[in-house]
């Protein structure tokens, strides 16, 4: 079934395509998919997924001067399932999408961006939350000039990416260090012909994958997570992988 399609008919939907757009304007709706994440509980004895409150934070990436004051908002997210151990959790955004207007400008600017999720929990000293997977469409909405009817004008379907370093993280020496040792292991993959490599990250539950990603980046590699069918369907070759790696070509 496709979830988009699904989406369709839900209020907020309806509402970002009749609620008037201020000339100079365009609206942006954003859809979200449910979400896949890993978990962290330094406290199982203590506080459970169930029991927790969490909440899903969207922001630009840092390259984006762009503000939205919807991003200000935490938005609640909804447990669907976890796993027996407590390792891994699906939640669900329950409005299933949100929508904003911004200067018809700034409509380039978002639409070429990697927007930045993260997910926040009530009790972080005890629950931590890494995002797996998370896919979300971006459909840009413009009135027509002669009806004045919002019309669909383009639409953008997205896969989450770990965010890059924001400036705001700490590592410590060694963990720069572990970086950049699996970085370089890494590169010594690659295969000339093709300029890439499927490679096995560990990057302690998400918490190093900026690092690791930026670092490459500078030095001229692109390193991006697979999705779990690219996964599942390497791991049945016998491969043990979570990233691929490429040389940036010019």
């Amino acid at each position: 079934m496709n979830y988009f399609r699904v989406m369709e008919l839900s209020e907020i939907i309806d509402k970002a395509f009749n609620h008037p757009i201020k000339d100079g304007n365009a609206r942006i709706l954003l859809k979200l998919q449910p979400l896949e994440c890993e978990v962290e509980n330094s406290a199982p004895d203590f506080i459970s997924v169930r029991e927790d409150e969490v909440f899903l934070k969207i922001q630009p990436t840092n390259e984006s001067n762009l503000h939205v004051e919807k991003f200000d908002e935490l938005l609640p997210l909804k447990l669907l399932n976890e796993s027996k151990e407590g390792t891994f959790a699906a939640f669900e955004f329950e409005e299933g999408s949100i929508w904003f207007d911004i200067d018809v400008e700034f409509v380039k600017d978002i639409w070429i961006d990697d927007l930045m999720f993260s997910i926040e929990s009530k009790n972080p000293r005890y629950l931590a939350y890494y995002i797996k997977s998370l896919d979300h469409q971006l459909e840009w909405l413009q009135p027509d000039i002669r009806t004045k009817e919002i019309q669909s004008m383009s639409i953008s379907t997205k896969k989450f990416k770990p965010p890059k370093i924001s400036g705001k993280e700490t590592f410590t020496s060694k963990e720069v260090i572990r970086c950049a040792d699996m970085l370089a292991r890494s590169i010594k993959k690659i295969d000339l012909r093709t300029g890439g490599a499927f490679i096995k990250l560990n990057t302690d539950k998400g918490r190093l994958e900026p690092l690791i990603i930026s670092v490459a980046e500078k030095l001229g590699y692109i390193i991006e997570p697979l999705d779990k069918d690219d996964i599942a369907s390497l791991e049945a070759k016998g491969k043990n992988v979570s990233h691929s790696i490429y040389l940036r070509r010019a």
